[in-house]
Parts: C-alpha cells; structure tokens; sequence
C-alpha cells in the first residue's frame, strides 16, 4: 500500500474538471445516489475483456537477450543511444549500470500484483455525448451525475483519475523504466531544492539558469510515469474511443473480485441531468432523493435537437432541500 500511495503522489486531479457519470433509471442507480457512493469493480467485470491487458515487465533486462528495453531503460536514465555497443562504449553508463539498475527496480509498484486489489469506477468526460446517453443512459431515459473531481479524488480512500489511452495494440509496462522515471523526478526535485538553497544563501546567481533545465527533467519523468500508469491500468481498444472515458482507480485490500462502494461528499455533486425520456415516477422519485440529500442541486435535461443528431442541454432548474420536522 505504501508503495501505491507513493507513487500517486504527484498525480492530482484537475480542478477544472467534471466527471460525468451515466445511469439508467434503476432502483441501484437511485439506491447509490441516496447513499452517496460510487460503485467500483474489479476489472474482470467489465464488457470488455481486453482490461487490463498489458504486457508487464519486471527486473533488469539482459542487453543481449531484451535490447529493446536495455535501451529504454538507458533512455529514461538520460543516456540514449541505437544500439547496446553505443551504449556499452559510454564509460559513464557501464561502470555505474549496475548499481543504479539494482537501485531503480525497487522504486517501481508491482503492477502485476496490484491488479488484484484495484477497483475502477468509470466516467464520460461530456454531458451531451449522444452514445454515452444511448448506451448507459437507456436512450435518454436515464440521468447522468455531474461530479467536482477533486472531490471525488480527494474521497476516503485516496483516489487517481486519468484519462484512457485508445490503442490499436496492447501497451507495454517496463516496471524498471517507471523506477528510473521516479528517481529522475526525485533527483530533480532535490537538484532544484539545493540549487535554491545556494542562491538564497550563498549568493549564487549564476545557478539560476540551471533550475529550468531541473524543472524539464523532473516533468518530462512525471509525464512518464503518468503513461505506464496508463499503460498498466487504462488502456482500451480504440473501438472504445466514443466514450473518451475518465477513470478513477482506487486501491483496495481486497484479495477477491468483489466490488467496492466508495462515499463521497454531498458537495461533490455539481448538476444532475435528467434523460427527456425518464418516466415520470422515476423523476418524481429521483428529484426526492436529490431535495433530501443534496439541497438546491440544479437539474439540467438533456433533450434530441429539432433539427440535428444532436443532443440538447436544457438550462438547469436549482433546487431547494426538503425541510426536515
């Protein structure tokens, strides 16, 4: 657990962002509304069979035997080269290879492993796609959530949400590669520290040209980390693209299969969108729930444009909480 947790650390949610979560109108959708969770599964329920389908790679890899991961892996040290020879001929690199490979292995999660204990719960990332609506909506007669993502990050326990990569092929997973990202990040983050240090209180001016060189370092090993979390855990075949979905992984102790309900805070809904087609009881008893639980929530309705293939929002109406006596 302390690993995962360490290697979220720097990924944090958008601020700017919604997450957009799409229901028909069922008793379990309304049933988790009132009580304010989201449901997670395992990735083994989903419809499509190929999540979670990654080639995963641990350990050092021979140069003879996997050159094409030695070379990434020499890459993300900062040592590029086209062949092992190259590389092998850099003095820098062989004498120290080594050691710092060793070094490097341990910072990385065991994403094999963790497949077990994670829990994904899925999100669209727009309140007017037409096949979102068709497909988990029940053709408009459904409603869709809108969530504060921070919020729902932010909930018990911690969450990590990103974006799903839509590939043609299954993704590769160099757990060493991620290890060596994690320790550029850190080392850059300790070079801007000192560096800082030195100019404050030893007068060293001259050193200010070197922290931005530190800061692309320290990125562009983020943004690696970022893809072979991806990679590992939010890859789809590109059939899927229509959803454009946001996932959030949530790491559990749970050997099973079992799912998971995750609380999150009555503040971190934004809007309700109601289908144009949801039955009128069904609406009665949604607005209740949400006048009970979730005070002036504004309800928006998603409606079929008159003259395109498109989907209407109607502006919201706000909404008061029902008093208690």
């Amino acid at each position: 657990m302390k690993v995962f947790q360490l290697a979220w650390a720097s990924m944090q949610p958008d601020s700017n962002r919604k997450l957009y979560k799409f229901s028909g109108p069922t008793e379990y959708a309304l049933q988790n509304l009132e009580n304010g969770v989201i449901f997670c599964q395992h990735y083994s329920a989903y419809n499509d069979p190929f999540e979670f389908w990654s080639n995963i790679y641990e350990g050092i890899p021979d140069p003879k035997l996997e050159p094409e991961r030695f070379l990434a892996a020499a890459s993300a040290w900062g040592f590029p080269a086209n062949s092992v020879d190259e590389l092998m001929a850099d003095r820098g690199f062989f004498e120290n290879m080594e050691e710092y490979f060793d070094e490097c292995q341990h910072y990385a999660p065991p994403f094999g492993a963790m497949r077990q204990g994670i829990r994904v719960a899925c999100f669209g990332s727009e309140q007017d796609n037409l096949l979102m609506w068709s497909h988990y909506g029940d053709g408009l007669r459904g409603f869709c959530i809108v969530f504060d993502e921070p919020s729902i990050a932010n909930a018990d326990p911690d969450g990590y949400l990103f974006d799903v990569a839509y590939l043609q092929a299954p993704p590769t997973v160099d757990s060493l590669v991620y290890g060596i990202a994690w320790d550029q990040d850190w080392f850059s983050q300790t070079a801007i520290d000192e560096t800082t240090t030195a100019i404050e209180f030893q007068g060293r001016k001259e050193l200010q040209a070197e922290i931005p060189m530190y800061e692309e370092a320290g990125a562009e090993a983020v943004r690696m980390m970022h893809d072979i979390w991806r990679h590992a855990f939010g890859t789809k075949p590109a059939e899927w693209s229509y959803e454009r979905e946001r996932r959030l992984l949530v790491q559990s102790d749970r050997d099973d299969e079992l799912p998971i309900l995750r609380k999150y805070p009555a503040d971190a809904i934004t809007q309700i969108v109601v289908g144009e087609r949801m039955p009128s009881d069904y609406r009665r008893r949604l607005e209740g729930v949400l006048s009970k639980n979730y005070g002036s929530v504004p309800i928006s309705t998603a409606r079929r444009s008159p003259s395109t293939y498109r989907l209407e929002i109607e502006r919201a109406e706000v909404r008061r909480r029902a008093s208690v006596e």
